[in-house]
């Protein structure tokens, strides 16, 4: 994404493009991922347009993280979930809207989850 394309989480926000919508509060929207990685891969977004998360207002995110997870547990029964932020390009951030992944995980769904969130080094995940 260049920095001359819209944003695409700001299109769903201001209704320009659809997306399945799980909870809204004042500051945060959770809706499903376009391109999910397993079944109920969900993403949320601040309403305001921040790139990383030193500029954001946390007021209420945890208290929304745990209310969209329990909506995504809930709908989809994963059997656990890795909760991702991608906090700038280094870190994998390819839209330049902060946002955080909630990905159910499945038993089975890779042969060895162990590491998690340490695969992005995937010579380092194990120790």
């Amino acid at each position: 994404m260049t920095h001359s394309e819209p944003c695409p989480f700001c299109q769903i926000l201001d209704g320009a493009a659809d997306a399945e919508i799980l909870a809204e509060s004042e500051s945060f929207v959770c809706f499903l991922d376009a391109y999910p990685v397993t079944e109920g891969h969900a993403l949320v977004v601040p309403r305001e347009h921040v790139q990383y998360f030193e500029a954001l207002d946390t007021n209420g995110l945890f208290e929304f993280l745990q209310e969209c997870l329990a909506i995504v547990n809930d709908r989809y029964e994963p059997d656990a979930t890795n909760i991702g932020l991608n906090n700038g390009p280094e870190a994998g951030q390819t839209v330049p809207h902060l946002h955080w992944h909630l990905i159910p995980r499945y038993v089975g769904d890779v042969e060895d989850p162990r590491g998690g969130v340490r695969g992005v080094i995937p010579e380092k995940r194990l120790y």
